[in-house]
């Protein structure tokens, strides 16, 4: 008998109707576009070739007994084989334009993504729990599997979880249930303080795109003036916005650093990187600094960059210190805080933005937030604890980021290196870290708990 209930597996999981979670390149994060833009109009950085991998940050989170191999290749396979891109596609791609109605995306990148086709995957089973997921190809490809392998992996996970759990439909109900009126609680902290404002970040971890597609309806029906977008670009479309929200992401940097050993040429690397994007995308030169430490950044910052950026998202550092040394970097340097944006988008929740805004609101010109999977994925601890069997429920800790490139002159692969503003948050093989912790020191960073 169908049930009557509100919530089901089939209205909330795509595999649960035996169709792909990934059925539209668009089901992605504008900043991989906005990327691709940049990498493809810059020759040296297109080919290069990159390794990818998962990594699950969570050791009590054990994939492999959740998710059925047999299932996440399906998935991956789905997403591989996709016929991309469809002329409404790339009309909207189009149709994305600057303040000064400049296309954002270049013809050529259009041109490029009609005929697009992901590389294909590696994916094995990695000890006894859990999975060694890698991605192989050119930058200009290979950029794309992210965020659409990180969906399917978290989708699967909830989905097989309540599966293997054996919840009843009502068991279903009251868990989606919970998770909707954590959404609503955290709607009736952001119409308490209505100068808080927020873009939706949620893609790479969303519990699926049909529930990601009900809370961004909810949003935007209850939040009209406070959302102020998503980065998810078929969303948006969906959602008739003109633009996803976004810039870019660490592995701007993280990926030509690891073509250079010399430190001060890995140093230079970085700024050159930035330097190259604010002059790719003026309107979107919001600094990313934390990718090797912010103080570091900030201190040693070439004076074009520090006179040209129009703002900072900070990551990987608490906000309320790390947008006061922003701050103070701006009035050492003769720049004027009220004229830059600050964005804070690292784990973030209705409470702590509203926290953050209070303390912080009157330092910049403006403040505005990035949050992700608090709003997206706030599954965590809502079966029942005697069904909660397979380690835990809900959100996890889980990333792809570039791994290795390959450096042709060499014929080996190098490591790539994020050390992050958190060091728990640090990623590379031990000598690379080594090499960037010396070359970049460890000034202003704190160890705190990786909770998405």
């Amino acid at each position: 008998m169908r049930s009557s209930l509100p919530f089901t597996p089939q209205n909330c999981f795509a595999v649960a109707r035996d169709e792909a979670e990934i059925q539209s390149l668009l089901n992605n994060d504008v900043y991989k576009f906005l990327m691709l833009d940049f990498i493809l109009a810059h020759p040296e950085y297109r080919d290069i070739e990159v390794r990818w991998k998962m990594k699950v940050r969570n050791h009590d989170v054990h994939l492999a007994e959740v998710i059925p191999e047999s299932a996440l290749r399906e998935q991956l396979n789905a997403a591989r084989h996709l016929g991309w891109v469809s002329q409404a596609d790339i009309s909207y791609l189009r149709g994305m334009l600057t303040t000064k109605w400049q296309p954002l995306l270049r013809e050529e990148t259009l041109t490029f993504l009609k005929d697009f086709r992901l590389p294909d995957y590696e994916l094995e089973a990695d000890g006894q729990w859990g999975y060694d997921l890698t991605f192989t190809g050119p930058w200009k490809t290979s950029i794309m599997w992210e965020i659409l392998a990180l969906k399917i992996v978290n989708t699967l996970y909830l989905y097989h979880y309540t599966k293997k759990a054996r919840l009843s439909p009502s068991e279903f109900n009251g868990m989606m249930t919970k998770t909707f009126s954590r959404l609503y609680a955290d709607i009736d902290i952001f119409k308490a303080h209505p100068n808080v404002t927020f873009s939706e970040f949620g893609t790479r971890r969303s519990a699926s795109t049909d529930i990601h597609r009900m809370v961004l309806e909810i949003l935007e029906s209850e939040l009209p003036g406070q959302c102020v977008g998503t980065s998810n670009v078929m969303l948006a479309r969906e959602f008739w916005q003109s633009n996803p929200r976004g810039t870019n992401a660490h592995e701007l940097r993280m990926i030509p650093t690891a073509m250079v050993d010399n430190p001060q040429s890995i140093v230079d690397t970085m700024y050159r990187i930035d330097r190259e994007w604010m002059t790719h995308f003026p309107e979107l030169a919001i600094l990313l600094p934390d990718t090797f430490g912010t103080s570091f950044y900030l201190k040693n910052a070439p004076k074009d960059i520090i006179q040209g950026h129009v703002g900072c998202r900070f990551d990987s550092k608490d906000p309320r210190i790390a947008i006061p040394e922003y701050v103070d970097w701006l009035l050492q340097n003769g720049q004027n805080p009220m004229e830059k944006l600050a964005i804070p988008s690292d784990g973030l929740d209705a409470k702590n933005a509203v926290d953050i805004m209070q303390r912080c609101s009157e330092q910049v010109g403006k403040l505005t937030f990035g949050i992700g999977t608090n709003l997206t994925n706030n599954t965590k601890g809502t079966i029942p604890v005697e069904k909660e069997i397979f380690g835990p429920f809900g959100s996890f800790s889980v990333v792809i980021k570039p791994d290795a490139v390959w450096r042709k002159d060499e014929s080996k692969w190098v490591s790539t290196v994020k050390l992050s503003d958190n060091p728990n948050k640090a990623m590379g093989s031990p000598e690379r870290v080594k090499l960037f912790k010396q070359v970049f020191g460890m000034a202003g960073m704190e160890e705190q708990e990786v909770s998405v």
